[in-house]
């Protein structure tokens, strides 16, 4: 089995043996000392400011979107998101489920964000904006500049789902003026899914502390940021998919750091992306990428969904199909997790003999 997948992703044996040689219980000293060291090292993999708090969240990155809605934002706020994707519009969702005023700047498939998008809503007088800097569900990310850009001018919150793009793309808190950064253990960290992180700035973490209880005790930063003191969480943490994380710092140290992880996935998405071309495929290419994936599409008569299948069913190959009005044109394929130039080959000539079925059986 190999997995293109964003997540999970092909897992790496140094994560794997986690389980191999099993973890012990949590409420300790050790384990504590476990956690508070991840969390000195996660500060600098986000360059996070010093006294920035790290949340750890037992929860899909969703649940991370949903807690920082929860704790982030007050009733008196108005909101801006990006809504570019399944994922922007999942922010639009958990917004309006809690009662919260927004507007969205709304972008069909194939558009680029552009400064003269956000302009237009220039006159509203709004206290925060998110985005999911890569909109995984179409593989588009957002310039990151002209969105801290925009916030600065404007005194806004920045708050950004990194899930897609952290480890994957140049990333940088306080480069940016980035309030929030959620981003979760199965993507670009390449760990086993069941985990999602919150960055807070301590601007955004001052504005929690004196803010009213959120809706949700369980998402209760305020509960997380004193437990942190201590090294540990509120409730039970994904405690083998926190010993995976350790272990995955490790590993990128020694391979060079975050630079050099980054470098690797971009050489990964650059030689699929060229060798997907000298084979006859094609990819979305109307607005800038993430390096994390590549949105293969497919000409009409061609259905992606079909092949998604064949390549499962027939090869044990798994890539990422699209949803909705996408489901028959998209494919996408992750460029993140233990894979290489040769497992590359290997699916884009699985690809072409399942296009090759296709075309046949016609």
């Amino acid at each position: 089995m190999k997995i293109f997948t964003v997540g999970p992703v092909q897992p790496y044996p140094v994560t794997a043996r986690v389980y191999e040689r099993g973890y012990p219980y949590f409420r300790t000293d050790e384990f504590s000392s476990l956690m508070l060291s991840n969390t000195r090292n996660l500060r600098k993999m986000l360059a996070a400011e010093e006294g920035s708090e790290i949340v750890y969240l037992a929860s899909s990155g969703t649940g991370a979107m949903e807690a920082v809605v929860d704790n982030c934002l007050m009733k008196s706020d108005k909101s801006l998101v990006i809504n570019g994707g399944t994922f922007g519009a999942r922010f639009c969702s958990l917004l309006r489920s809690h009662g919260m005023d927004f507007d969205s700047v709304d972008l069909p498939f194939g558009k680029a964000l552009t400064r003269e998008d956000l302009d237009k809503f220039s006159a509203g007088k709004y206290r925060a904006l998110l985005v999911n800097m890569t909109e995984t569900s179409t593989g588009q990310l957002y310039c990151a500049q002209m969105l801290s850009d925009f916030c600065r001018e404007r005194g806004m919150f920045f708050i950004v789902d990194a899930i897609g793009t952290f480890l994957a793309d140049e990333f940088n808190m306080q480069k940016y003026g980035i309030d929030v950064a959620i981003a979760s253990s199965q993507k670009g960290l390449g760990l086993s899914p069941g985990m999602s992180i919150v960055a807070l700035s301590p601007r955004m973490k001052e504005r929690v502390e004196s803010a009213p209880p959120p809706l949700y005790s369980y998402f209760d930063f305020k509960e997380y940021f004193k437990n942190n003191i201590r090294g540990q969480t509120p409730f039970t943490p994904a405690v083998g998919i926190i010993y995976e994380l350790s272990e995955m710092i490790g590993f990128i140290a020694e391979n060079g750091g975050v630079c050099a992880r980054l470098e690797e996935v971009s050489n990964k998405s650059r030689y699929f992306r060229e060798k997907a071309l000298g084979a006859g495929l094609d990819y979305e290419r109307g607005y800038p990428l993430s390096n994390i994936l590549t949105p293969l599409k497919f000409e009409d008569g061609i259905d992606a969904y079909e092949i998604f299948k064949m390549l499962k069913d027939d090869f044990q190959i798994y890539v990422n199909p699209c949803g909705g009005e996408l489901s028959k044109k998209i494919l996408r394929v992750a460029h993140v997790g233990n894979t290489s130039k040769a497992d590359f080959d290997d699916l884009i000539e699985k690809i072409l003999v399942c296009l090759r079925r296709i075309k046949s059986a016609k």
